[in-house]
């Protein structure tokens, strides 16, 4: 396979989807990020060379993969609880040919936190709130008490980053910002939007609605 035509499976959503398991392709416009958000989402996320960003359930890998492409001098990493996602993520990666992206296997609450500089949230936790047709599959259980925990982790581990940490969220976390981030860029994607959120260490303003 040539260049340019690898480089076309990560460059356009449709194309990407084909890698996917078919069961996956008729979900991945609910559960994973478009390309254009993914390379939008990067480039806010990772300003300097050298920043390392977790995804917080990175699923099969598309925003870590698309990101680590549209930004070369930052290093990608996602975390998974899922085995058969991770297996599918690190293989496109490496049919990508990335080296800049890398995915682990295991609970988000159990990563350190503070080896980031950045985050990426699209709705990490939502699937624990259904128990429908739009789960992605039925490896992940109905359990509010247990988005409720994680959604409470992910604020407590953000609230303890330093100065400086951004965070980006499609659609949300699922909670008011944590003290002391600024909203800092607000983009309207169709019917959603894309937040770039800046930790300045003095008690955010729009503590009250934000990543909700």
């Amino acid at each position: 396979m040539s260049g340019e035509a690898r480089n076309l499976l990560f460059d356009e959503d449709e194309l990407f989807d084909l890698q996917l398991p078919p069961r996956m392709r008729l979900k991945s416009s609910i559960h994973f990020t478009p390309v254009t958000v993914a390379r939008l989402a990067a480039r806010m996320l990772a300003p300097r060379p050298g920043m390392r960003v977790l995804d917080v359930g990175s699923g099969p890998g598309k925003f870590c993969i698309v990101a680590a492409r549209e930004v070369p001098s930052a290093t990608f990493v996602g975390v998974e609880i899922r085995p058969h996602l991770v297996r599918i993520a690190r293989r496109l990666a490496s049919r990508a040919g990335l080296e800049n992206a890398a995915f682990i296997e295991g609970n988000a609450m159990d990563t350190d936190w503070r080896a980031f500089d950045a985050f990426y949230l699209y709705n990490p936790f939502a699937e624990q709130l259904r128990d429908d047709e739009h789960v992605l599959d039925r490896s992940m259980t109905f359990a509010p008490a247990k988005f409720a925990e994680y959604v409470r982790g992910a604020r407590e581990r953000l609230s303890a980053a330093p100065a400086g940490t951004r965070v980006v969220t499609y659609h949300s976390f699922g909670a008011p910002a944590p003290l002391g981030y600024e909203l800092v860029e607000d983009l309207p994607i169709e019917t959603d939007r894309l937040e770039l959120w800046v930790k300045s260490g003095q008690r955010s303003n729009h503590e009250r609605g934000a990543m909700s």
